[in-house]
This record gives structure tokens, C-alpha cells and sequence, in this order.
């Protein structure tokens, strides 16, 4: 089978042949799921970013609007207010060959942020968990300056697909139409959009998506896997609290890697998460 390859930037390569890529979770929303990851003061912003960058992050995915499917919803002038401080501040502080990943689905803040990283010379990636079917608008902003995207499987809204098989056709469909317009499809990172999106999707759907993750390979596109104490943990385990999460996402994550992920979301970046990663993916690889 085809050695899965991308290279968004110099200072970073992603696919089977390399490390598996960090993506350290920085929340700027309250409404978010896991308080834990919530941060509301710049300097314990830029320390947490920071630490997860020494602990071996490659990218910081910041976002300021919460995605939980049950969370207050908030206006895009409210997302923007949230996120620029937080922007400015990242840009100033990290080394060079740090990314930083907007997650957001609106073209608003999209530019915000890509207005923010050509005043520092940052590289930046566009995190988009409704695959490009909230705003429109997104799509041509991201194709006219070439910027590298994640894209969340979704059909109507984020995580709405509930089988490996409905994600891959709705992959094909988003990356035929991206292509049509003149894009480059070296530039896509695959999240098969794990989670307790819409109410039919219990946990079980999930479970088996990760049991099957190997099959997106077909679509010869990096996997990432946001999975960090997310809801199907906590009903397996019967572990309310995402507190509590900690050792099923390490299992999980551990088993994600094994079947082809490449780039792995958490909110947690230490050595016991780089381990448990690097296990898993030398098991792979020489299977």
C-alpha cells in the first residue's frame, strides 16, 4: 500500500515514515466540556502552551468557541474578541517551528488569525470540524492563500456520520470539490470526527470507527484523532467527569495510533502521553 506523506511546512512532516505529531489543546471558551483545558489569562495561556511545547508538542490547536454540540452557542464577533488577544500573544512567544492550528469554522475568524500570523511570520492551519459546510466562505479564503486545513467528517452538521464507510464518501465528496476549485490536496489532514456529535451517535459508533480507522487510508490523506476525553471514554468507563478520563484516552489513543493515526489532539502533552504514542506506533510500523 502507498506510504501516507505530507509535508505542510518545512518544519514539519507528517505520514507513516514519521513520528506521530502532537497537537497540543489550548481552550480559550468556557463552555468547553473539560474545564481542565480552559484557559481564561494570557500568561496561563502562553505557560500551558509553552509547557506543551517542552513536553514535545508540534502544534497548538486554539480555539475560542466551544464545539460541544451542547454548549452555548456564542456570536462570531464574541469568538473573534476571545481568540485575537490569544493569537497575538501565541505568535510572540513560541519558537519558529511551532504551528498553530485555528480551530474555528467561520471564514471571519480564519482571516483574523491568517491577518495575525503574516504580521509574525507564522504558519498557521485552519481546523474546520464541519468539513467546510458551516461557511462557505471558508473554503475560497483557504484555497485563494493556500493554507493547509484539518478537515472534521461532517454532512449537514460537525460529527453527524456515523460509519467508517459514510465518512469515507464524505471525504471523497469534500476533497473532489476542493480539488475542482484548484486546490491542493497535499495540504488536507483527515479527522474521521470522533465524539458525541448528534444524539444517535452513541458510544459504540465511535469505538468502531476506531477499530477501523486503518480503513481511511485509502483516501492516502494523514489521520488525526481528537479523542481526548471525550464522551465514549466516559460511558465506557462510566466516568462522568472528563477529569477521570485520563487512562481511557491513553488506551484509546494507544489503539488509535496502531491503526494509522498520525497526528493525535490532546489536552494532555507529557511523557507518559509521548510514550504510550511512540509504543503504539513502533508496533505498527514493524508489525
Amino acid at each position: 500500500m502507498k506510504k501516507i506523506y505530507a509535508k505542510f511546512f518545512d518544519s514539519l512532516e507528517i505520514g507513516d515514515e514519521f513520528p506521530t505529531v502532537i497537537m497540543g489543546v489550548l481552550n480559550l471558551s468556557p463552555e468547553s466540556f473539560y474545564k481542565g483545558s480552559v484557559y481564561n489569562d494570557l500568561s496561563q495561556m502562553k505557560n500551558a502552551a509553552l509547557e506543551m511545547v517542552n513536553n514535545g508538542a508540534n502544534i497548538l490547536d486554539l480555539g475560542a468557541r466551544s464545539t460541544a454540540p451542547w454548549s452555548r452557542k456564542i456570536k462570531i464577533e464574541e469568538e473573534i474578541s476571545r481568540f485575537t488577544p490569544a493569537m497575538e500573544k501565541l505568535c510572540e512567544v513560541m519558537p519558529e517551528n511551532v504551528i498553530i492550528s485555528v480551530d474555528t469554522q467561520f471564514s471571519q475568524v480564519a482571516q483574523k488569525a491568517y491577518k495575525i500570523s503574516k504580521k509574525y511570520d507564522r504558519k498557521i492551519v485552519i481546523n474546520d470540524v464541519s468539513c467546510l459546510k458551516t461557511d462557505p466562505m471558508l473554503a475560497d479564503f483557504i484555497i485563494e492563500n493556500n493554507l493547509p486545513i484539518i478537515i472534521m467528517a461532517s454532512k449537514k452538521f460537525p460529527g453527524d456520520l456515523l460509519t467508517i464507510e459514510e465518512i469515507i464518501k464524505e471525504f471523497k465528496f469534500t476533497i473532489n470539490n476542493l480539488v475542482q476549485k484548484g486546490y491542493d490536496e497535499t495540504k488536507i489532514i483527515l479527522d474521521p470526527g470522533i465524539g458525541h456529535w448528534i444524539e444517535e451517535k452513541t458510544h459504540i459508533y465511535d469505538l468502531k470507527i476506531i477499530n477501523n480507522l486503518s480503513k481511511l487510508r485509502t483516501l492516502n490523506k494523514p489521520i488525526l484523532v481528537a479523542i481526548s476525553r471525550k464522551s465514549f471514554i466516559g460511558t465506557t468507563l462510566n466516568k462522568p467527569d472528563p477529569k477521570h478520563r485520563l487512562n481511557g484516552t491513553l488506551s484509546a489513543t494507544s489503539i488509535a495510533v496502531f491503526n494509522g493515526a498520525h497526528v493525535v489532539r490532546t489536552h494532555d502533552v507529557n511523557e507518559q502521553l509521548l510514550e504510550i504514542v511512540r509504543m503504539a506506533r513502533e508496533i505498527r510500523i514493524n508489525y
